[in-house]
């Protein structure tokens, strides 16, 4: 159940469970100009995992009541949900397909060539598509299709309904944070996102097939400079062949004074992400937190017409 890539969840609850806290965000309105309607950041434990890992049922449970403590103070009776998981968990393949079918005659097709486009027995994959837009050859639509494990998904339901909430969408996390990305940033501009244990490089030479990459472990303070001339070092060794122009910083450890160094250390343009500066989640001490909420952003986004 990969949700149609969030296309049709309507106003969810953008959910993200990160290595240090469980980040909720609702936003309304419009996509053009979306605004805050609820949200929540709660803290967890030092050894909790996260959910790009998914654990056992069993382990799971741990996060079922810092989840409701969340859910309760994000103040929203909204009940649907939307998570997202790693480009690293999820295969992409394009595919042509007949131009003017419907949706149900699509998938009818992306099913009959799942076989030869996934070498995985489709008894355990869960599928979904995308019409991209004509093919060059006429008569024909370009077509992405997504597939993941379907033991990845069950243990996030599981969780979902064991707090009451309705899983309707699960996105790719790479596809779903390059809707926060600033519209004329084009190709060539990449998003850093820094987060405690973990720092993620992701970008998108092609604009329906993001490339996503791992560097080292992040610091676990936002003002730990020790580790920035490595994590310059990483960079550099990761982006060769990109030709990159320009690079936005995100996550809980992302700080101006990292753009910065990094800027110097690359010689390229490095800024945090300006989108999340117009969240306005209230006095100071919050709105400093709104690094953190680039990808709980990107997927509510990605329910707003």
């Amino acid at each position: 159940m990969l949700g149609r890539m969030g296309r049709d969840a309507s106003s969810p609850l953008a959910i993200q469970i990160a290595q240090d806290t469980i980040r909720i965000l609702q936003l309304s309105g419009r996509r053009v100009q979306p605004r805050v309607s609820a949200w929540a950041l709660e803290r967890l434990e030092p050894l909790a995992q996260t959910l790009s890992a998914p654990r056992a049922d069993a382990s799971l449970e741990s996060l079922q009541p810092p989840l409701r403590r969340a859910l309760e103070h994000c103040g929203s009776r909204h009940r649907q949900a939307v998570l997202a998981l790693p480009a690293a968990q999820v295969m992409c393949k394009r595919c042509r397909l007949p131009a003017g079918l419907n949706e149900a005659a699509l998938e009818q097709q992306v099913l009959a060539q799942a076989e030869q486009l996934f070498p995985i027995s489709l008894d355990d994959l869960a599928l979904d598509f995308q019409v991209l837009g004509p093919a060059d050859t006429p008569g024909q639509v370009e077509v992405l299709v997504a597939a993941c494990r379907q033991h990845l998904l069950d243990p996030l339901e599981a969780l979902c309904t064991a707090v009451g909430l309705e899983l309707v969408a699960l996105e790719i996390d790479s596809l779903a944070l390059q809707r926060a990305m600033p519209a004329a940033s084009g190709a060539r501009a990449a998003l850093l996102e820094l987060e405690v244990g973990n720092t993620v490089l992701h970008s998108w030479p092609d604009a329906a097939s993001p490339r996503q990459q791992h560097l080292m472990t992040a610091p676990e303070q936002a003002d730990d400079s020790s580790c920035l001339p490595a994590l310059g070092r990483a960079l550099g060794m990761a982006t060769p062949d990109q030709e990159l122009r320009a690079l936005f910083i995100t996550g809980a450890l992302a700080t101006t004074a990292v753009a910065q160094h990094l800027q110097v250390t690359l010689g390229l343009p490095c800024q945090m992400l300006p989108v999340l500066d117009d969240l306005h989640l209230g006095h100071a001490a919050r709105r400093a937190q709104a690094a953190s909420m680039a990808l709980p952003y990107s997927l509510a986004l990605g329910g707003l017409r």
